[in-house]
């Protein structure tokens, strides 16, 4: 995981893939980099994702096993978390 909070927008990359339940990463599944931007704009901040993917055939295997319908259900959950007081 890297964080760059230099220049002109802070953002936050990390890996994604998949583990067994030990934790240890599965060489069998394929792994995303994923990079979160937050830029302030004169309503709030726009938080924007960009996804890596290693191949196509990558990117398809995650798309068939629904990955596109589980990134829309966590983005949608952001404004709720955002609002917990800590």
């Amino acid at each position: 995981m890297a964080s760059d909070l230099g220049g002109s927008a802070p953002s936050l990359e990390v890996e994604d893939g998949f583990a067994d339940a030990e934790g240890k990463p599965s060489p069998d599944m394929p792994a995303i980099t994923i990079r979160f931007t937050l830029e302030e704009t004169p309503g709030g901040t726009r938080m924007t994702t960009l996804s890596r993917f290693l191949s196509l055939e990558a990117m398809q295997q995650l798309l068939a096993m629904g990955m596109e319908e589980g990134m829309k259900a966590a983005a949608g959950q952001i404004d709720e978390i955002l609002q917990v007081p800590v």
